[in-house]
């Protein structure tokens, strides 16, 4: 399921659960760090992936950032985010399309603002591997601070446990 949400302030934001965007590239390294957890009550593996664009400024604050998780019972959370280290291909279609070019993948400097996103969302997400291997960025909207939100995001996605919610409740979990 694909959803487009209009946010206050001129923000916007696209949701996808139980999908991926067709970003993923095989080829690109992790970087991977992991954290004690309580066991997961999760009982199925989840999807989901947060593209925002955020006014502010003049200029446009931008990512895409989604993975995959699958519950273990191991008592902690394994975060591996794919990270390239060249120059990616364009990506067209994005909400940023019409103000900055926007590029597949993850810069390496932003992998650690990622993981400060997944730890400030705690115990959200019990234990098991959350693969984020699914990435766009931009070279003038996209930020540290941008990417550390759209994790933040992602864990509450990944949490919500459903593949079906309404839009108030997206907007919700976004603007929240």
């Amino acid at each position: 399921m694909i959803t487009p949400i209009n946010l206050n302030r001129h923000r916007k934001a696209k949701i996808w659960l139980g999908e991926l965007p067709n970003l993923i590239n095989p080829n690109h390294s992790f970087v991977e760090r992991s954290l004690p957890v309580r066991t997961s009550t999760l009982t199925h593996p989840q999807q989901a992936a947060i593209e925002m664009l955020i006014p502010s400024a003049g200029r446009a604050l931008y990512g895409l950032l989604g993975g995959d998780f699958l519950p273990t019972d191991s008592g902690e959370l394994i975060v591996k985010v794919a990270v390239s280290e060249n120059a990616e291909i364009e990506m067209l279609g994005s909400l940023a399309s019409n103000l900055d070019t926007v590029y597949r993948g993850l810069p390496v400097e932003y992998a650690d603002s990622v993981f400060n996103g997944i730890g400030d969302a705690g115990e959200i997400l019990e234990s098991g591997i959350l693969l984020c291997n699914c990435a766009a960025h931009s070279p003038v909207g996209s930020s540290p601070r941008m990417f550390r939100q759209l994790a933040l995001i992602l864990v509450r996605l990944i949490a919500s446990q459903t593949e079906s919610v309404s839009e108030e409740e997206l907007t919700s979990l976004v603007s929240a």
